[in-house]
């Protein structure tokens, strides 16, 4: 088996392998709640909490947190995405019950001080005034509203100024009530860990986590809308776009030749993409594609950093891309090439057992079904040609193509004509 899996009393889950090659052991606690659960009100409320969880419980203050783990010299940290927030450690094996301890304490006894959250608060407006000063980054958030306009997948994961000032310590406590539940808890262990502990460990820490309900979501119901641009002028050295639309969800077999596709499109650096704008043109300095995968739908996107003068003309070459690979599919050198690339990836990503770890607890947490290693290279191994072509047909539509852009001169009008060409 590729792990190995089973629940504690209250119905925590629990995800692990055992990798003795490893001195290592990472550990992730998994909570099913990030942006997309929050209402407008709360926006941000999953990322401000996942910054506060590490500034004390009632059993450690802050230094004493940071002490337990560095002290023995271990790693950690936290993230917040749409769908998920973890909380993980990476520490030599013989500290896995010390890592168990530190994490669950954090997550079910955080002090949640007034002036810890007011600090934080301060810290987190910082933070979206400085990704918002930072256009490669904030034309994604664009993006994510343009396409998803008016839905929870919309909002930015740190909130906006207006919502963070406004989140309460009452909020909070709420919210962890309600969504920091052992339905929506999963703990995810890879590395070198004697197995025979595990159950003891984790139900000495975890077992006083309180049942509720499991976390629910709006659903993304809506038709596509586009073609639809939303263009915002800033005084920057480059022209930041991003072209992209809606895409298959997790657990849709499509992903798969999508996968293959974004990779023969743009990427890597042997792309259709990074080839023709870049090396041929030279219109751009990052040419990249990205897929983004959630439980109810999903997103293609291609960005391009280009000179400003040259917008219109990369907009255009990216949009005659896409009709090509559409129209003829690609051939069969990219195909051998880009199944080759993505399957020497995953692989390479999971020799670390960090990544390991939260490839496991992303999927225990999110699927039903999980999907084993070999499974997921058997299923890369097994697109076609006609399935790329197929895909690339399904999504390079007119009523499928959003742009954002970040730049000093761009009409938006023009910019829609240009994608509706697809």
């Amino acid at each position: 088996m590729e792990w190995q899996e089973f629940k504690i009393k209250n119905g925590i889950r629990i995800i692990y392998k055992v990798l003795p090659e490893f001195h290592s052991v990472s550990t992730g606690i998994w909570i099913k709640t990030g942006s997309r659960f929050e209402t407008e009100k709360i926006s941000g409320i999953s990322h401000f909490l996942e910054h506060l969880l590490f500034k004390g419980t009632k059993k450690r203050n802050y230094r004493q947190i940071k002490e337990a783990i560095e002290g023995v010299g271990g790693t950690f940290n936290g993230f917040t995405s749409e769908e998920a927030t973890c909380y993980w450690i990476k520490i030599l094996g013989e500290y896995l019950e010390l890592s168990l301890d530190v994490l669950s304490d954090m997550i079910q006894n955080p002090l949640l001080k007034d002036k810890d959250i007011e600090k934080e608060r301060n810290v987190i407006i910082e933070e979206i005034n400085m990704y918002r000063d930072i256009p490669a980054r904030y034309v994604f958030e664009l993006f994510d509203e343009t396409l998803y306009n008016g839905h929870p997948l919309g909002q930015p994961i740190t909130g906006t100024v207006e919502s963070v000032k406004n989140i309460k310590r009452d909020d909070m406590l709420q919210y962890i009530m309600d969504f920091y539940t052992s339905e929506n808890i999963v703990v995810s262990i890879a590395g070198n860990l004697n197995e025979k502990n595990i159950d003891k460990f984790i139900s000495r820490y975890l077992i006083p986590v309180k049942s509720r309900k499991d976390n629910t979501f709006i659903l993304w119901k809506r038709k596509k809308s586009g073609p639809d641009a939303r263009v915002l002028i800033k005084d920057t050295e480059q022209t930041h776009i991003v072209i992209g639309g809606l895409a298959p969800d997790r657990f849709d077999n499509k992903r798969y030749p999508l996968a293959v596709l974004n990779t023969i499109l743009a990427g890597n650096m042997s792309s259709r993409l990074f080839n023709r704008i870049r090396e041929e043109m030279g219109l751009a300095y990052a040419i990249k594609g990205m897929i983004k995968h959630y439980q109810d739908t999903g997103a293609y996107l291609i960005y391009a950093g280009v000179s400003p003068d040259k917008t219109e003309k990369a907009t255009s070459t990216i949009i005659e891309e896409m009709k090509k690979i559409k129209e003829k599919g690609p051939n069969s050198n990219e195909m051998k090439r880009a199944k080759k690339f993505i399957v020497s990836q995953i692989l390479m990503d999971l020799e670390d057992n960090l990544e390991y770890m939260l490839w496991m607890g992303e999927q225990r947490l999110l699927r039903k079904k999980l999907i084993t290693i070999k499974e997921t290279v058997e299923r890369i191994n097994s697109v076609s040609a006609k399935d790329v072509k197929d895909i690339a047909e399904e999504l390079f539509k007119p009523d499928n193509i959003y742009l954002s852009l970040i730049g000093r001169d761009a009409d938006e009008e023009r910019m829609v004509k240009i994608i509706s060409r697809i």
